[in-house]
């Protein structure tokens, strides 16, 4: 069985988290649909399971960690994607080299200089640096094998600063774990995982897009002009 999970928290999140559920119907059948929310929230139309977890804002970055390796230990290997996206294409050859690899990680589309702030909280450690030199990949998109390697991630991660336990963190310590060689990971590239900037950048080849931060608000309408489009099922 496929497994694709991903974690909802709150309102903000529910519209989004509904219409990637629908992608992933659309483009990927007899693959179990997974929601990971807390028990205060809604459960979004189209999941298979729901997997309720104690989320604190403080160590959101710890908490999704954490419930990733509750499903992978109760499920398997598992793809992991941010609410935020949308899938266009079968994910099937994804899956099969995961079964070949500890992890998948996700290029990012582009290389840029971090902003060393973030929500009032200063990173001196993005300073001067770009994406490139400090999270190379985003976790929008991950793929896990086995428990084993994300308890490692995790504790990679718990050994940061305590500001990356709020945010930054899993995707600083990608790149850690990355730069260690000491598990298997495949990283493929952006199309896997393509920043969307404008609802008229429609590609059939890109297999799962992204809208990140002021984009979100372009998931809808991308949605309702293009997913009558979603599903060509050819290999990567």
């Amino acid at each position: 069985m496929k497994n694709i999970a991903f974690v909802s928290v709150g309102n903000n999140s529910h519209k989004n988290a509904e219409l990637l559920v629908k992608s992933i119907k659309k483009t990927n059948l007899n693959c179990r649909i997974i929601q990971i929310s807390r028990k205060e929230d809604e459960s979004i139309i189209g999941v298979d399971e729901i997997l309720t977890f104690k989320f604190e804002p403080s160590v959101f970055m710890l908490n999704r960690l954490e419930s990733q390796i509750k499903i992978v230990e109760k499920y398997g290997p598992t793809i992991f994607l941010d609410t935020d996206m949308l899938v266009n294409k079968d994910l099937k050859e994804v899956f099969n080299l995961l079964k070949k690899n500890d992890f998948i990680f996700t290029q990012r589309k582009n290389n840029y200089y971090m902003n060393d702030k973030f929500s009032n909280i200063k990173y001196p450690e993005f300073t001067n640096k770009t994406t490139n030199d400090v999270m190379p990949f985003n976790a929008g998109f991950i793929g896990s094998n086995n428990a084993t390697s994300l308890e490692r991630l995790l504790k990679i991660c718990l050994n940061l600063p305590q500001r990356f336990h709020y945010w930054y963190g899993d995707q600083v310590a990608q790149k850690k774990i990355f730069d260690t060689k000491e598990y298997k990971i495949l990283v493929l590239d952006s199309k896997y995982n393509y920043m969307i900037e404008d609802v008229t950048e429609f590609d059939q080849n890109i297999y799962v897009y992204h809208f990140k931060g002021k984009y979100k608000e372009l998931m809808e309408p991308f949605y309702h002009k293009f997913s009558r489009y979603f599903g060509a099922s050819e290999g990567i």
